[in-house]
């Protein structure tokens, strides 16, 4: 049996096992979000690049609404990132040592979380290491459909999050770093693999030209350049969570010990200067107190082969392969179980109060929910949706001008609409100081609010907005916490 086969089989049962982690654990309310968004398929939404919500949608859908059926793909995704490692590393270094760095990236707490948790850091981690994986290939053989394969790889990984521009840019500056390389950069081949990540930036771009640049909006010259370097110790801390101490040590050491020998080995300037790029990437993250999960994986995962230049003996090998196993162990064991926001029962019971409190048909109490994730835990249990106005989400947030969620650019409740034209028309003159008659179907309709806030902690959009409104029941969710449905009567919009 020879060794790709061994991983092969091995990477089978890790996602299996990765499954099973996942039967028992509920559907995060972020979980919830991504699929909603991911039922109205879109190459991004109001979080970033869309693939992520898609892939959450499709696992649900597979699945149903549970943590497996949410993070379905994301064991699959790390096995894919797996073999691509052990590809990449095979492709310089040999069977062995890509052997190696395959099983000390799944000894990584960071890297178990990021399979088990859908987001885009292991998608984006995957195509990273398959468009270098590729690349090297593309760099040894001259072969264009390698050349492509890298450019569908780079394209890909935009479609999970920005953090794939930075593909083609590490990988042109290794090219310049090295003598034999830098004639490639005329050949057409390389430049034309850029069409496919060029081509998914642009649509994104058109998406965010039509949705108010709300990905890039946010940030200016300032912030951009406002950095707190009080976050350094936290920062140092986290990783060595993620890593384990003393694998975190040594990635240092090995990337450092890389960046020593770019000079003299194409294989170090080939892998060292991604992983210095993006560690540059991490740190800048961090300073700017975001998170820098995605970022600080694809640091890790691509300083893994750089241990090959550290003199590890056996021992001092087997002591770092131990020490990881325990940490991920001890790590994952103490991280508590995924508690839904809001049980099946618990939806149940808002469904029938809000079929008792419906008197007319053609106009149904709609459901309003405090923010984003409460109101996407909701919608993903509904049983009943026959109440909800075609295109519009099942659940509604808060009234409000302020866009925080994909839910400001999805119909609300609050909109006005046009109005029809009078039949038959009337023979008044339009008012010319009206620029268009508009309509809410809502008004005069009731609601459901449900909320953690008590009577006296209700937002103005609830008691300036309904004529009336009083606490109906108290729903006890799987967390233990305690949600206040209110019955909030007569809506008349919120004042100006």
């Amino acid at each position: 049996m020879n060794t790709r086969t061994v991983i092969l089989g091995s990477l089978v049962l890790l996602t299996v096992v990765r499954w099973i982690w996942l039967l028992p654990q509920d559907l995060s309310p972020s979980a919830s979000y991504l699929a909603l968004c991911g039922y109205n398929p879109a190459v991004a939404y109001f979080d970033g690049p869309g693939a992520t919500s898609v892939c959450v949608a499709l696992g649900t859908q597979w699945a149903g609404a549970s943590a497996l059926g949410a993070a379905l793909l994301w064991p699959v995704f790390a096995a894919l990132a797996t073999f691509a490692l052990y590809v990449l590393v095979a492709g310089f270094s040999g069977a062995r040592a890509a052997l190696a760095s395959a099983v000390l990236l799944n000894l990584l707490p960071v890297f178990n979380t990021a399979a088990l948790t859908p987001t885009c850091a292991m998608p984006v981690l995957m195509f990273a290491l398959a468009f270098l994986a590729c690349a090297w290939r593309g760099l040894e053989t001259g072969s264009p459909w390698w050349w492509l394969a890298s450019g569908l790889c780079a394209a890909g990984g935009l479609l999970f999050d920005y953090l794939a521009w930075f593909f083609w840019p590490a990988l042109i500056a290794a090219m310049l770093a090295s003598h034999r390389w830098r004639p490639r950069l005329l050949e057409p081949g390389i430049w034309l693999a850029t069409l496919p990540a060029l081509a998914v930036f642009f649509w994104l771009l058109v998406w965010n030209s039509t949705h108010g640049w709300v990905h890039f909006i946010g940030g200016t010259w300032q912030t951009a350049t406002s950095l707190d370097f009080r976050t350094i110790p936290r920062g140092i801390y986290q990783s060595a969570v993620a890593a384990s101490p003393l694998v975190l040590v040594a990635l240092a050491a090995g990337l450092l010990a890389a960046l020593r020998d770019v000079r003299l080995a194409r294989s170090a300037k080939f892998l060292a200067i991604p992983a210095m790029i993006a560690a540059l990437i991490a740190v800048y993250i961090m300073l700017r107190s975001e998170p820098a999960q995605a970022a600080g994986l694809l640091t890790a995962a691509l300083a893994i082969p750089l241990l090959a230049w550290l003199p590890l003996t056996k021992p001092m090998t087997t002591v770092l392969f131990a020490s990881a196993a325990l940490w991920t162990a001890g790590y994952l064991a103490m991280k508590p179980m995924t508690r839904a926001s809001i049980t099946q029962d618990g939806v149940q019971q808002i469904e029938e109060m809000r079929r008792a409190q419906t008197t007319d048909p053609a106009a149904p109490v709609f459901l309003i929910a405090r923010d984003a994730a409460l109101a996407s835990a909701l919608a993903m249990h509904l049983q009943d949706t026959s109440f909800v106005a075609p295109g519009h989400p099942p659940v509604y947030v808060l009234e409000s001008p302020y866009a925080d969620s994909q839910y400001a650019f999805w119909p609300r409740y609050d909109q006005f609409v046009d109005a029809p034209a009078p039949q038959p028309p009337t023979a008044e003159p339009q008012d010319p100081f009206t620029e268009q008659d508009g309509a809410n179907p809502f008004l005069g309709r009731s609601a459901l609010y449900i909320t953690t806030q008590s009577p006296d902690q209700l937002p103005q959009a609830i008691t300036a907005a309904f004529a009336t409104h009083r606490l109906l029941a108290e729903v006890t969710t799987g967390s233990g916490e305690t949600l206040r449905v209110y019955l909030c009567s007569e809506y008349e919009t919120l004042p100006l």
